[in-house]
């Protein structure tokens, strides 16, 4: 195991080819670092040996395989013929930041990150609470709880999930599905060959592109709607009409809603309101 004091915020550097990578958040001022081997094998054995564990002031970097000459999918990990397969553990304290890269490493986070940036072939993330995100992976899932800031999504055969985004969402997936809970800000998306499901919105710019996918899309009750939806070789249909009117609730919350599918349906309809 190793042990680095971070008080405040740590940055974490993480890369890995391929395995495990936990991070579990805690009130602590320090870092703790474990690497597990998940295959018995000679590659997962050196590149285990071979990895870089240290600290640069509050940064951490955990480097697997590289022998500290870097990071990449090429030479430096193809040289053991066979991919390694390493565990990575990480204790860290709450807020931290995570810079991650890896070929097919699966990432699991439990408590509040701070900016999140997760790069991946075909690694598959799971984060409870982050600061920010940004997601880039060939064809990996992301399953987000709760995103404080603004989330940047990039996937191909992957899906996306995210609970509550609280800032601006900016998605792009091919062949893959994408859905929101709780919008809070603006969102615009766009999908080939996947649907997409937002399930409330309450105020902001909401623009949705699907090629071959549907859309469904929740509006708050008391929001105040422009909507402008077309569907080449599909149905629309909403809730809401020209004659609906805005609840009497003094918020002032307003969203534009630009949806446009080809060979898509598009549903809107009335979510269910907040509760306390």
């Amino acid at each position: 195991m190793h042990v680095f004091d971070t008080p405040g915020e740590a940055r974490l550097r993480v890369r890995n080819p391929a395995g495990l990578v936990t991070i579990e958040v805690v009130e602590t001022g320090q870092t703790t670092i474990e690497l597990d081997a998940l295959r018995d094998d000679d590659a997962t054995r050196e590149a285990i040996e071979r990895a870089t564990v240290e600290q640069n002031g509050n940064e951490i970097v955990v480097e697997i395989g590289t022998g500290g000459k870097g990071f990449g999918v090429g030479p430096a990990w193809i040289s053991f013929g066979r991919t390694p397969q390493v565990g990575i553990r990480i204790r860290c304290p709450e807020n931290s930041e995570l810079d991650l890269a890896t070929a097919s490493a699966d990432l699991t986070v439990t408590g509040r990150l701070g900016e999140v940036q997760v790069k991946s072939a075909s690694g598959d993330a799971s984060v409870d609470h982050v600061a920010g995100l940004r997601f880039h992976s060939a064809s990996g899932d992301l399953r987000a709880s709760l995103v404080d800031g603004a989330a940047r999504v990039q996937t191909v055969s992957g899906d996306v999930r995210l609970g509550s985004a609280r800032g601006a969402v900016s998605a792009t997936l091919v062949s893959g599905d994408f859905a929101i809970e709780d919008a809070q800000a603006d969102v615009e998306a766009k999908t080939v060959s996947g649907d997409q499901r937002v399930d409330a919105v309450r105020e902001g710019r909401i623009k949705l592109q699907s090629v071959s996918g549907d859309v469904r899309l929740g509006v708050r009750p008391g929001t105040r709607l422009r909507i402008d939806a077309t569907s080449t070789s599909g149905d629309i249909s909403s809730e809401f009409d020209v004659k609906d009117r805005p609840s009497d609730e003094p918020t002032g919350a307003e969203a534009t809603l630009q949806i446009k599918t080809v060979s898509g349906d598009v549903e809107i309809v009335r979510a269910a309101p907040v509760t306390a």
